[in-house]
């Protein structure tokens, strides 16, 4: 023994540096590849690897260049620096293959193979190569020896890779063992001798024989008894570390189990298992309980058994599916014994073991609520809260449904409008929740006198719509409109009270008025609206012509509310004359409309339109201002001031402010209020009489003129002239026309102004035509008139022109 230690171990001090560069290296690869989540190979994780590569290379050939010098042999030096790179390449083609192989997470066991005969072939070609460098002269191949350090060479390959790569896989998991350090320092110690065993296996058998005891003995063995040890502990220590994993591999086992237990066992929704026929096998306490509630027994049978008819084919559909490697979804309807049916949101998955499918898992969540709160929700979208008929929405569906015919020819159906006729006023009345009672039974009175396949529908408020599918000839349609309306006729008890209702129907029919869902149902609401303007109470057909005036008023009514602000009003004034002089004695101001694409529009047409819409009030506040600063202008032209007469509807006269308005507009105009004259009609007087007395009695006061326009046409003319603070009383127009042929005529006329002078009132004679009627009225001494006899209403300029000639 001591003489082989002569001979191996000559130098400590190299011998030492050799070993702590292999063991160091050892350490690099273990600890520098690998930590936590370094599988996922980033480009740090990358960089970091690379620099290993470096440094284990770098280790490695300390190794290797340092362990010839501690051998007591003569080193040939000409090859020094070949040597040198021999041994940086070896070295770090064995590190750079040591760790791509250790840093793969998935190897297979050729792989590590094929990787432990490049390393150990790389070690021993560069190796031997170097002992060739070195000790060329000196070198004996000693098969024997060759062959042991070769067997040898390759053995601690294998085994340093497998126990880095288990080591690396550990790491990457955080699992550590004791035995850890232990495996790397013996990976140091067997990769340590490979330099020196492939030294001793060529050095001369009989330089061991001059040393005695070696040859004898065969000491020189003891290396290679070495590091065959140090192999048999690299291939121990590895168990452990699969020990390791395998420990906490059973530990993730265990808590998946009592995860897989927890979810099965603990779900709130219904589990249940299938093997690969379809059969129950096993199901968790909550299907257990819904089995046993609904009175069915499922382990061992064939789960589509447990469903009927429609159902059944729905659940053998859905497992053909899963059981063919797909995940499905379903919907089923579960029937107890007493009748009663609940729905379940089944969701099934296969069970794959290996390649084959063995079975199935299914999920049955309760979905009944939910069902029937979704049935709840559609119900109270399509219908009426209060009637339970159906809504608005439901009714444009439907309707959409019976006109959408597609490439085939139009089937024809009928709809009605129905709207309760004073409606509005029972429910002021008696109060909102009696017209709801109102409203209900209205709904099952039309509902009764209808056809059964007829579909009803409410709109909303009083309005209800009937589709009559089967219903198309004129006499039919009589026959059920006028049942809804007959029906309506009747007085009906609710509560306490006895009420009395009637309906209007418009009637629509399809295709003849309209192809379209939204133009029938327009159709049939506009001739509902033409049977309540014509009295209520009954039904109306649609008639394009009458709709289209009525479209054509609808047009203007919005148009006219442009007319003010794009300046397309205009005023004509009338003047007024004295029979017996001739002379001009007032103006009348009358507006007209230009409309820039009908032309002249009649104020008989749009004056009715404007005060439909409230049009009328500024209107007639431009009407009073033009004509103000029309006079101010003629004055200013130094013709002589005279009355200015300007018309005020019912409408505007009921306006709270209308007094301090028109005074305003004298004062913004600075007119003389003793110079207009409003006209007013005696309708105004029907409505708020002491409202219309009080503003009068103001306007008096202010020095302004009223007087009663188309006098003789009212209903209670007597009865409130003698109360009334008014100036003036003009005839209308209706009785001058037939003055001279109609003793009737004559006879009001002439009381009217025999009245006139009792009460000391102005009077005028409107509409004056023809000579006759002038000497009448004469006679009659009725000495003011206006009408074309005298002259038409004038521009501006025309009586500009006119006052200019009379003054020259």
């Amino acid at each position: 023994m001591k003489d082989i230690l002569e001979i191996v171990a000559l130098n400590w001090f190299f011998l030492t540096i050799s070993l702590i560069g292999s063991i160091t290296a050892c350490i690099m690869i273990a600890y520098g590849t690998s930590w936590r989540h370094s599988e996922l190979r980033t480009g740090r994780v990358r960089r970091r690897q690379g620099l290993v590569v470096l440094l284990g290379t770098a280790a490695f050939s300390i190794d290797h260049i340092v362990a010839p010098l501690s051998l007591n042999l003569e080193i040939n030096s000409d090859y020094y620096a070949i040597h040198l790179i021999f041994t940086v390449i070896g070295c770090f083609t064995a590190t750079w293959l040591a760790i791509r192989y250790a840093v793969v997470s998935a190897n297979s066991p050729s792989r590590f193979f094929v990787t432990g005969i490049i390393v150990s072939s790389t070690i021993l070609l560069f190796d031997y190569a170097n002992v060739i460098f070195l000790f060329r002269d000196l070198a004996v191949w000693n098969p024997d020896l060759v062959a042991m350090t070769t067997a040898l060479t390759f053995c601690t390959g294998f085994a340093v890779i497998r126990l880095l790569t288990l080591s690396n896989r550990n790491r990457e998991h955080g699992l550590h063992s004791r035995w850890t350090v232990w495996g790397i320092i013996l990976c140091g110690l067997g990769l340590y001798s490979i330099p020196l065993l492939c030294i001793l296996s060529v050095l001369p058998l009989d330089l061991y024989t001059q040393s005695g005891e070696i040859g004898a003995n065969r000491a020189f063995l003891h290396p290679y008894i070495y590091t065959l040890f140090i192999i048999c502990l690299l291939v121990a220590i590895p168990d452990n570390f699969v020990h390791v994993r395998e420990k906490l591999q059973r530990k993730k086992m265990i808590e998946r189990e009592q995860h897989y237990i927890s979810l099965y066992e603990h779900n709130p929704d219904s589990v249940l298992e299938f093997d690969s026929e379809g059969i129950v096998t096993g199901m968790n306490t909550r299907a257990e309980g819904v089995m046993k509630k609904l009175g069915k027994k499922v382990m061992g049978v064939r789960f589509s058994e447990i469903f009927s008819a429609e159902q059944q084919r729905i659940v053998n559909e859905h497992m053909k599916l899963v059981l063919s490697g797909k995940t499905g979804t379903t919907e089923v309807d579960l029937q107890g014994p007493d009748g009663y049916t609940e729905s379940y949101a089944l969701t099934s998955l296969p069970i794959w073991v290996g390649h084959h499918i063995v079975g199935a898992y299914s999920i049955a969540k309760n979905i009944t609520k939910r069902k029937r709160d979704q049935e709840t929700i559609r119900h109270l979208a399509y219908h009426d809260e209060l009637t339970g008929l159906a809504n608005r929405r439901s009714f444009e569906v439907t309707l959409e449904r019976y006109t959408n015919y597609g490439s085939s020819k139009p089937i024809p159906f009928t709809l009605l409008f129905v709207d309760l006729d004073r409606f509005k006023r029972l429910n002021d009345f008696f109060g909102h929740a009696f017209g709801d009672l109102v409203i209900k039974y209205a709904g099952r009175l039309i509902k009764e006198s209808i056809p059964a396949d007829a579909f009803l529908a409410r709109m909303g408020g009083d309005e209800f719509t009937v589709i009559l599918p089967s219903v198309h000839e004129s006499d039919d349609i009589k026959k059920w409109a006028g049942l809804i309306v007959e029906r309506f006729n009747e007085p009906f008890d609710i509560g306490k009270h006895t009420a009395k209702l009637s309906a209007s129907v418009g009637i629509a029919r399809y295709p003849e008025d309209g192809l379209v869902g939204e133009l029938l149902t327009k159709h049939a609401d506009a001739a509902m609206y033409v049977a309540k303007q014509n009295g209520s109470a009954q039904y109306r057909f649609y008639d394009a012509d009458s709709d289209r005036n009525s479209q054509e008023e609808i047009r203007l009514e919005q148009e006219l509310e442009d007319a003010v602000e794009q300046n397309q009003l205009r005023l004509l004034y009338q003047p007024k004359f004295d029979i017996r002089s001739g002379e001009t004695i007032g103006y009348e101001a009358l507006v007209r409309w230009h409309h820039p694409v009908l032309g002249e529009i009649p104020p008989l047409r749009f004056i009715p339109l404007a005060e439909k819409n409230g049009m009328i009030v500024p209107i007639e506040q431009w009407v009073l201002r033009t004509a103000c600063l029309q006079a101010k202008s003629w004055q200013s032209e130094g013709h002589p001031p005279l009355p200015i007469a300007v018309n005020i509807s019912q409408v505007h006269l009921m306006k709270p402010d209308i007094y301090e308005t028109i005074l305003q507009t004298l004062s913004e105009t600075n007119f003389d209020p003793t110079l207009l004259e409003l006209e007013i009609t005696e309708s105004a007087m029907m409505h708020n009489e002491e409202h219309v007395i009080e503003i009068l009695d103001k306007l008096k006061a202010a020095g302004i003129s009223v007087s009663m326009d188309d006098f003789g046409t009212g209903y209670s003319s007597l009865s409130y002239l003698h109360s009334l603070p008014i100036t003036c009383l003009k005839i209308d127009r209706s009785f001058i026309r037939k003055i001279t042929t109609d003793k009737d005529s004559k006879a009001i006329a002439e009381m009217i102004i025999s009245m006139a002078k009792q009460l000391e009132l102005t009077i005028i004679a409107e509409g004056v035509e023809t000579l006759e009627q002038v000497a009448l009225l004469e006679e009659l001494q009725c000495y003011n008139v206006q009408g074309f006899y005298y002259s038409r209403p004038l521009s501006p300029e025309q009586i500009h022109y006119k006052n200019s000639i009379t003054a020259s």
